[in-house]
């Protein structure tokens, strides 16, 4: 079918009109291929190479990160050598207008895709877990794309195939405020899931992409882990049992979670699990091991929502997150990494952290990236 005739493009056009074309332009071949073809250069490692044959080994997998289009390939390195085989970023600042958070999600994804074209041989563009087998035979890191608040789809349902036709795997419900789908977590009076939201998440289920409740307010995260169809992941959170953070998940709702399969991420944000700036690195592992006594070891996992950098601790550094952040960031929450996990290694302390702990080493491998990986294979593919 050719572009002109390509249904999929025409909606593109449609829903994207006010994007630069020159931003449009790179999407394109992923739009009607239904793949970023990449050039086969690789980076082959004999520790994740089985004779070409379908990886056996545990992997390590973020729930929910950062990778920046500003990173060198040796900070790249770091994050392959630390142990990060796969992890799912964020397309577009989820505090932007929903005037604009479908436009802003189309230039971000063209920049993604162009940064990771770039740099080819430590990166794959991942849609289904298929594409980390792929990477870890080459040595690369499997991204996977989510867009952190449902404001991209607006009220437009058909916008959830186009998202996963782009290459989307994961939308996240809300975001801190109220949306058409239902309560984030800053906004008082949670209302809970909206008739849209519950829509939302069965054309998620249809389309096979992974509904993401973090940042959510409890009683639409109750709404929606029952309404849903497929398990649901909460990628990027901690215990509210252990310190009551407007972020943070409920007993209740973490139980509920794991009883329909669904998988938490634990966050490596500091000021989720405490007040200590330094020597902190120990709530961490507090926080896992109480999730793993409330929902299971079957639905712990990581969701770091962290830079991969080394952010030092500077003036310069509190007023860029001013900048990205503005209100919902108090300079007096700085730092706000954990101090052992400031850094492109930090899968490889977490690993150690848990053995110390005592954890078996099956637990260990599920909690650091079989559980997340299960829940894509089961609801993406």
């Amino acid at each position: 079918m050719s572009d002109e005739e390509s249904p999929t493009r025409r909606r593109l056009l449609r829903f994207g009109a006010a994007v630069p074309l020159i931003a449009l332009a790179p999407l394109m071949r992923l739009v009607d291929a239904n793949a970023v073809q990449l050039p086969t250069t690789s980076r082959t490692s004999g520790t994740d190479l089985i004779a070409g044959q379908p990886l056996k080994v545990p992997v390590v997998f973020d729930a929910l990160g950062e990778i920046r289009t500003i990173y060198t390939m040796d900070l790249v390195d770091q994050i392959l050598a630390g142990g990060t085989r796969a992890i799912s970023i964020t397309l577009t600042d989820p505090k932007v207008t929903p005037i604009n958070a479908f436009d802003l999600m189309m230039k971000d994804l063209a920049d993604y895709n162009l940064y990771f074209r770039e740099h080819h041989s430590h990166f794959q563009v991942a849609r289904s877990v298929v594409d980390i087998e792929t990477a870890r035979r080459e040595n690369k890191l499997a991204v996977f794309y989510n867009i952190q608040n449902s404001t991209p789809i607006e009220r437009d349902l058909d916008r959830v195939a186009l998202l996963k036709r782009l290459g989307l795997t994961a939308v996240q419900l809300t975001y801190n405020d109220h949306n058409h789908a239902g309560t984030g977590c800053l906004t008082e009076g949670d209302t809970g899931l909206t008739p849209f939201g519950r829509e939302l998440i069965e054309q998620m289920a249809s389309d096979r992409m992974l509904v993401d409740l973090s940042h959510a307010g409890m009683k639409t995260m109750a709404g929606a882990i029952a309404a849903s169809p497929r398990p649901v992941i909460i990628s990027h959170t901690a215990c509210k049992a252990l310190r009551d953070h407007p972020r943070n998940t409920t007993d209740e709702n973490i139980r509920a979670l794991a009883d329909r399969g669904g998988v938490m991420g634990m966050a490596q944000m500091r000021t989720f699990m405490t007040d200590a700036k330094t020597n902190n690195l120990d709530v961490y592992f507090d926080h896992i091991q109480y999730a793993v006594k409330v929902a299971g070891v079957d639905h712990v996992g990581i969701g770091s929502d962290r830079d991969h950098r080394v952010i030092p601790h500077t003036d310069e550094e509190i007023a860029a997150l001013l900048r990205e952040e503005g209100a919902q960031f108090k300079p007096s929450d700085w730092p706000l990494y954990l101090e052992k996990l400031n850094g492109p290694r930090r899968m490889e302390v977490v690993r150690d952290g848990l053995s110390k702990r005592k954890l078996p080493q099956s637990a260990i491998d599920k909690i650091m990236g079989m559980n997340v990986h299960r829940i894509y294979q089961s609801v993406v593919g």
